[in-house]
């Protein structure tokens, strides 16, 4: 089951090649170019997309191109191509533009890669401190595939949990963070993600790795095939939990950041209320575990 949610960048672009496929299709038949029609390609579970590791970024790649030569009787790079070229016309003609968060490059392979725009994440991230996921504004189910995990300690997650909640409750008692989540009506304190110049506030491994693993677990939730083995949701949420201690150990959020740089301090505790949000989730819904405010 793939969703299109706001939440997982996986789902959108799983979505978002499957239109510059048929596009592509569209294209090949109309100019009858080729004497066999490609054959058609129509599940989405099979569209192959990789998180991958970069500094400063949040990153894709895709072999659906590899895929498809066999098939369709082209070379990786050229289908890689034609694609590309049908994500920008998409990217054009669509009304909420949701295509134009990926930026797109090749490589000579065929391997098509796919960088999240700082603008997009800042989004993305805002969109995430203003929702609980545990009663999502959206109401989406979430992956058909969980399973509880009862036999190991949860004390990690657990803490990290915790420690999210203190930190935001002296975010919110220093005014620099809403915590308490508004009505539809009302104005929520807006997160300073982006500096003047449009890029992201931060600039530390350890804030980049979180944000990876937060990417990672919604990408978890939300975008799990049937075919897909069942999600040891503990390790997930351990994974999480690791690297938000990570950045809490290299990230300073009062003392002098808070005196000489207030908006990273207020974005860092914005990662913070994300993580807690996200934690919390993975106790209760898929370890059916308690999620301490507390230790």
């Amino acid at each position: 089951m793939i969703i299109l949610t706001k939440y997982s960048f996986k789902c959108q672009l799983i979505h978002f090649i499957q239109k510059a496929i048929n596009l592509y299709q569209q294209r090949l038949a109309f100019s009858g170019g080729y004497k066999n029609q490609p054959e058609s390609w129509q599940n989405v579970e099979t569209i192959p997309v990789n998180q991958t590791r970069g500094r400063g970024t949040v990153e894709y790649k895709s072999a659906i191109a590899l895929k498809l030569a066999p098939l369709w009787q082209q070379s990786a790079i050229d289908i890689a191509t034609e694609l590309a070229k049908c994500w920008m016309d998409i990217v054009n003609t669509e009304a909420d533009g949701d295509a134009g968060n990926f930026q797109v490059e090749l490589i000579s392979s065929g391997i098509i890669f796919f960088k999240i725009t700082d603008l997009s994440i800042a989004k993305w991230l805002d969109d995430l401190s203003s929702a609980d996921l545990i009663i999502g504004p959206e109401n989406l189910p979430v992956s058909i595939n969980s399973r509880s995990v009862t036999s190991t300690t949860l004390f990690n997650i657990q803490y990290s949990h915790a420690r999210c909640c203190s930190l935001l409750r002296m975010g919110e008692s220093d005014r620099l963070i809403t915590v308490t989540l508004k009505p539809e009506n009302e104005t929520q304190n807006s997160i300073p993600w982006q500096q003047e110049n449009e890029k992201l506030q931060f600039s530390n491994d350890a804030e980049y790795e979180l944000i990876y693993q937060i990417a990672f677990t919604l990408d978890r939730i939300y975008c799990i095939s049937e075919s897909q083995k069942v999600v040891t949701w503990e390790k997930v949420a351990n994974k999480l939990s690791a690297a938000f201690q990570n950045f809490y150990s290299g990230c300073r959020i009062w003392g002098e950041v808070k005196v000489e740089t207030p908006k990273l301090a207020q974005a860092r505790l914005g990662l913070v209320l994300v993580t807690r949000s996200i934690l919390r989730f993975l106790l209760e819904k898929r370890l059916s575990s308690e999620a301490p405010v507390e230790f």
